[in-house]
């Protein structure tokens, strides 16, 4: 076999596993990460056989840093054995590598993707909305679709409605891409009915960061829509809306004293943290005497789960990452002209971080493999929209001089 075609037979294999990751993911957690590992083997195995060097993507600085610190502070941890086996989820940055590289050479099958990853967000939609239909909206007993977890649905959906609405905005095929109108409708209907707030934060968040990059002057509608969709909602969902700022509500008053053990965890482990996954072994020491939970795993918030987990540095590192992120897209966003594909990936990227960011102020979604492992997929794209950025206006220029 010579070397192209072993090549060729290594991006075929890895195309493959991308494309059953992408569906896959909102289906199976194992045959998600079977894929992504697949695809991390392919993507090793073509630049072995090419002898060549990867790009590693403009994330590839924070990335490392940000694994670099996160494993001193598994070394660190109160618990060295537990911090050090649950930090195999930075094995999923491998997700970030495997899928840019395929979608930087090829990159007009990006679209391609972000349809299967809305088709896909739309079947288990509709899953959910059968399973509200049947046994009622129970704040008790919420739909979670193929996941154990309804708040991984509504985080899962969250990303998918991100994704579908930024090719509905930027990329719209109008005969072809009708049904995704449909998915996206029904994926926003699930979340809806799931009562997960803090997604319904994030798909707010996020499609206001899309409207305002399609014409800013579309923000006016959107508190119009949440105003209909309000109406048009059953009581649980108007009762649940209106917890969001009661400071009565049990809920938000349990966040609040959690929140506050997390900065007092902080203050004492400022540094590098107590380590992952070890904040239930000092979190007795620091909760509040009339907390109603006694006993929780994380601290309902990205920012200060990182900082108490990880430490300052950790936190630091891991702001960096989503700031790069932003960064490099907004600014490819100018070059990349009237090339529709490279704007969709773009906008769905700044999209994602910001639907991400918002959720996780109020829910640790950051610690979910299946959320977390689809949000590396999204930056993957974005990154190979920016690598992408100027490769449209050289075309064109091509094309007009033949």
């Amino acid at each position: 076999m010579s070397r192209e075609e072993a090549v060729q037979k290594w991006e075929k294999a890895g195309w493959a596993f991308l494309l059953i990751f992408a569906a896959s993911d909102f289906f199976s957690i194992s045959i998600a990460q079977i894929a992504a590992a697949g695809m991390g083997v392919c993507w090793a195995g073509r630049h072995v056989a090419e002898g060549r060097r990867p790009d590693m993507s403009p994330l590839f600085r924070p990335v490392v840093v940000f694994i670099i610190v996160s494993l001193i502070a598994a070394f660190h941890s109160l618990d060295v054995i537990e911090s050090i086996k649950d930090s195999k989820d930075l094995l999923h940055f491998f997700i970030l590598f495997s899928a840019y590289d395929l979608l930087r050479r090829s990159f007009w099958k990006t679209g391609v993707v972000f349809r299967v990853i809305a088709a896909a967000g739309g079947l288990v939609a509709v899953v959910g909305l059968v399973k509200a239909l049947r046994r009622g909206v129970d704040i008790y007993n919420r739909i979670s679709g193929f996941q154990d977890i309804y708040m991984t649905f509504a985080g899962l959906l969250m990303l998918a409605i991100v994704l579908g609405a930024a090719f509905a905005l930027f990329d719209f095929r109008k005969w072809r891409d009708g049904w995704a109108l449909a998915a996206i409708a029904f994926m926003a209907a699930a979340v809806l009915l799931s009562l997960t707030r803090n997604a319904w934060i994030g798909v707010f968040a996020g499609v206001a960061a899309l409207a305002f990059l399609r014409k800013p002057i579309a923000l006016v509608a959107l508190p119009l829509v949440a105003i209909a969709a309000l109406v048009l909602s059953p009581p649980e969902i108007h009762n649940r809306i209106a917890s969001v700022t009661d400071p009565n509500n049990e809920s938000n008053r349990e966040r609040l004293l959690v929140w506050g053990a997390g900065l007092r965890i902080i203050a004492d482990y400022p540094v590098f943290g107590v380590g992952q996954n070890s904040f239930p072994l000092v979190y007795p020491k620091y909760r509040a005497k009339n907390v109603k939970e006694p006993h929780i795993s994380h601290l309902h918030n990205n920012f200060l789960e990182l900082a108490a987990e990880r430490g300052l540095v950790g936190l630091a590192a891991w702001i960096w990452l989503w700031g790069a992120a932003l960064w490099v897209t907004a600014k490819a966003w100018r070059s990349a002209e009237d090339d529709k594909e490279v704007k969709t990936a773009l906008a769905a990227c700044m999209g994602g971080v910001v639907a991400f960011l918002a959720a996780g102020l109020f829910e640790y979604n950051f610690g979910d493999s299946e959320i977390q492992m689809m949000f590396y997929f999204i930056l993957a794209a974005g990154m190979a929209g920016v690598s992408n950025a100027g490769a449209f206006g050289q075309r064109k220029a091509t094309s007009d001089l033949s």
